[in-house]
């Protein structure tokens, strides 16, 4: 039997209150749902009051109460303390007998409490809110049906609880999607107008012409990255992921996607080094793997010093071909490593060289790559130089054996 000490019970209070706040429901306004779901849950089970309560650090407050004006309440040991303490059904017969209530107020009291049953409002990962409670002024009990059909109202009101949460979070991503991306496209937006006035004034200075309308083909694509990433992101929300299988070199493809980034590294005065086994044979979606890859090596280019290496590998296993992309940049935080593949992610490590990016990125190669049938993997020990790699696993084509070149 585990036994908690004071110190325990303290830490799952302090992460209770922390789970209660996020869901942000205290002194929020009655919501018709919850006031049916208490006036059902009076109706049906025969008693005055039904609430559902919400347990805070110094008082219980209410977000829907039947047959009750307050709307909150000093918290004392008892009734919803202890049921939102307790795992499961709490249930007071006769609380003037009950050596659980005892010297409890409401007991004592002018109100008169009696009898007092009550679900925990656990939420998906174990924390207890509050309870979904009915209390009557005679002594009683509930039958086995009736508990049932107070569990039932209970996982309701947490079904609309959950997802109030899940929406709130939906908007909270929308808006961060919004400013993420203003932010972005800004940046090449303001650039394109200073160089084309920058043309007009060099236009008999035909490398400084060249030159700018390098950096205005660069901010073009970078607009065109971050627009793809989010077109590519809503697609995958909306459940819309088709595959163009066919016949792939894969060697050959990782190949193609070194060479489209050399430039880019070469201006940051980094060196990529790619092997691979020759002819490595794959079942796969040209283009989409093209996105997988060109994003990891971009990635490394991006977030890896200047005057650095980066190492592109292509190598076999049984039945797979593994693809790493290994960079000598910062590496990844423990927490970083948390949050690598999740969405409008921003890691720890900044772009070396004002380059920016959306944190879809690697959540849409991680689709891509598990849509395949495939795997992505990082191993980073972090600090500085310590580098991180990132690898990929997919099914090799009729587990081929090749020999290894360079």
């Amino acid at each position: 039997m585990a036994i908690h000490t004071a110190q325990d019970l303290v830490s799952v209070e302090d992460e209770r209150i922390k789970t209660l706040y996020k869901y942000d429901l205290l002194d929020t306004p009655s919501e018709v749902p919850f006031d049916k779901l208490t006036r059902l849950a009076a109706n049906l089970l025969k008693v005055p009051i039904a609430i559902i309560s919400l347990v805070d650090k110094e008082r219980i407050w209410f977000k829907s109460r039947f047959g009750l004006e307050t709307q909150q309440i000093d918290r004392e040991e008892g009734l919803c303390v202890s049921a939102t303490l307790a795992d499961d059904f709490y249930l007071v017969e006769n609380a003037a007998t009950d050596p659980r209530t005892a010297g409890h107020r409401f007991i004592t009291g002018a109100f008169g409490l009696k009898f007092y049953a009550a679900y925990p409002l656990k939420t998906r990962d174990g924390y207890n809110l509050g309870t979904f409670c009915v209390i009557g002024k005679e002594p009683r009990t509930l039958s086995a049906e009736e508990s049932e059909i107070l569990r039932d109202l209970r996982d309701i009101v947490m079904d609309k609880i959950e997802l109030r949460l899940a929406s709130k979070t939906a908007a909270a991503r929308q808006h961060q999607l919004l400013n993420t991306t203003v932010h972005d496209l800004k940046n090449p937006l303001t650039t394109i107008p200073v160089r084309a006035d920058l043309i007009k004034m060099k236009k008999n200075d035909p490398d400084m012409v060249d030159a700018m309308c390098d950096q205005i083909k660069i901010a073009s694509l970078n607009m065109v990255r971050i627009i793809d990433e989010l077109l590519q992101s809503g697609s995958m929300e909306a459940g819309q992921i088709h595959l163009l299988l066919m016949k792939l070199n894969v060697s050959l493809l990782v190949s193609n996607v070194v060479a489209m980034n050399q430039p880019l590294a070469e201006r940051k005065g980094q060196t990529i080094y790619f092997s691979a086994e020759m002819d490595v044979m794959i079942q796969g979606d040209e283009g989409k793997l093209n996105e997988v890859l060109d994003n990891l090596i971009n990635n490394a280019i991006k977030y890896a010093p200047a005057d650095t290496n980066i190492y592109v590998r292509v190598k076999t296993r049984i039945n797979q071909v593994l693809i790493e992309v290994e960079d000598e940049g910062p590496g990844l935080t423990a927490e970083d490593k948390t949050q690598l593949f999740q969405r409008f992610t921003r890691l720890s490590a900044q772009p070396t060289a004002g380059e920016h990016s959306t944190g879809l990125g690697l959540s849409i190669v991680k689709v891509l790559v598990e849509a395949h049938g495939g795997r992505i993997f990082v191993e980073s020990e972090g600090g500085k130089n310590k580098g991180a790699k990132f690898s990929v696993e997919l099914p090799m084509l009729n587990h081929q054996k090749h020999s290894t070149s360079h």
